[in-house]
C-alpha cells in the first residue's frame, strides 16, 4: 500500500495553556547524487524511448555506510520470478503505482544481457510516497520504504523490442478520388441535387486507408444529406460527387484549401482542427 506523506506536513494545535501553533516536519534524509554503473554489457537492440523492454530488478534502501550503497532489500522481481515489462523512456514505467523516473534514465541504452546498478535520489524513485514492507517471498524478507528514501537498484535487461514506426504518407495537395463502386444512370454534375450518405475522417498518413479519427457520419441514419453540387458544401465534397451515379461509392481525400481551410470546425461527433486534410466515404443514394 502507498501512504502519501508530505515532505513538509504541518499540524497546528491550539492548547488552553497558551502553547500556540505547533509545527511538525517530516525529516528529509540526505540525498545521494544519481549514479549509474554498468556491470555487464549486453548485445542486440539498444533500448530507446518507446521500445518495449523486459527486465529484472532488485531494490535496496540506500546506505551511505556501505561501499556499494546497498542497505536493506525492499523489493525484487527476481525473488518473485516475475520480470517487469513496459515501455521505456516515456514515463510509462510504474512501480506500486508511482512513475519511476529513475528507471527510465537507467534503462535507456541497455541491451539484452546487460546489467546496471543505479543510485536514485528520492525524486527519481518514490519521492514523498512511503511503502509498507512487502510480504516475504520464498523466504526473502523486505524492508519498508520511508518517504523521501534514496534507493539503489540492480537491473538486468532480458529483452528489447523496438517500437514499430509506420512511415507517414504526406497528404495530397489536390482532391483525390478513388471509385469503390460505380453506379448507374444519370451522371452527377454541377447543380445536381442528390441525396448522399457519407462518413468523414481526419487524414492519418500512418494508416493504410488514411482514415484517422472519425468526425461525422450519416451512414446509419435514415436521413440523407441533401446536396446541391457546387453550393452549400465544401469544394472538395462537390468535386468528389461530380461524375458519380446512383449507387456509386467513392473515397475522397480533400486537402485543407478544398475543405475548411484555417478555420476549425465543431461537428456532431468531434472536432476538425484548422488546416485539416479530410477523408470521406460518399455514396449517392438518389437524385432529388
Amino acid at each position: 500500500m502507498l501512504k502519501y506523506v508530505a515532505a513538509a506536513a504541518c499540524a497546528v494545535a491550539l492548547v488552553a495553556c497558551g502553547g500556540g501553533p505547533k509545527t511538525t516536519t517530516v525529516a528529509v534524509a540526505p540525498q545521494p547524487d544519481y549514479k549509474l554503473t554498468t556491470t555487464a554489457t549486453g548485445t542486440g537492440n539498444i533500448a530507446e524511448a518507446g521500445d518495449t523492454i523486459v527486465f529484472n530488478y532488485v531494490g535496496y534502501l540506500y546506505d551511505a555506510t556501505k561501499a556499494d550503497g546497498k542497505g536493506a532489500k525492499v523489493e525484487s522481481s527476481v525473488d518473485r520470478n516475475q520480470p517487469f515489462s513496459g515501455t521505456v523512456g516515456v514515463g510509462a514505467l510504474k512501480d506500486n503505482g508511482v512513475v519511476m523516473t529513475g528507471w527510465d534514465q537507467a534503462l535507456l541504452g541497455m541491451q539484452a544481457g546487460g546489467k546496471r546498478t543505479a543510485v536514485l535520489p528520492a525524486n527519481l524513485a518514490y519521492g514523498v510516497y512511503a511503502l509498507d514492507a512487502q510480504a516475504a517471498v520464498n523466504g526473502n524478507t523486505y524492508a519498508a520504504i520511508p518517504a523521501n528514501s534514496p534507493l539503489v537498484f540492480d537491473f538486468e535487461m532480458l529483452s528489447v523490442t523496438k517500437k514499430v514506426t509506420i512511415p507517414s504518407v504526406p497528404p495530397p495537395t489536390v482532391t483525390t478520388i478513388t471509385d469503390v463502386t460505380v453506379g448507374t444512370g444519370t451522371v452527377v454534375t454541377a447543380g445536381s441535387k442528390v441525396n448522399v450518405r457519407y462518413t468523414g475522417w481526419l487524414y492519418d498518413g500512418t494508416r493504410a486507408n488514411f482514415k484517422g479519427t472519425q468526425f461525422d457520419s450519416n451512414a446509419t441514419s435514415t436521413t440523407y444529406l441533401q446536396v446541391t453540387v457546387g453550393t452549400g458544401v465544401i469544394a472538395g465534397f462537390s468535386t468528389g460527387l461530380t461524375g458519380m451515379q446512383v449507387g456509386g461509392k467513392r473515397t475522397v481525400i480533400i486537402p485543407p484549401d478544398q475543405g475548411y481551410g484555417a478555420t476549425a470546425q465543431t461537428t456532431s461527433n468531434g472536432t476538425i482542427p484548422a488546416n485539416s486534410t479530410l477523408v470521406f466515404d460518399i455514396e449517392v443514394i438518389s437524385f432529388q
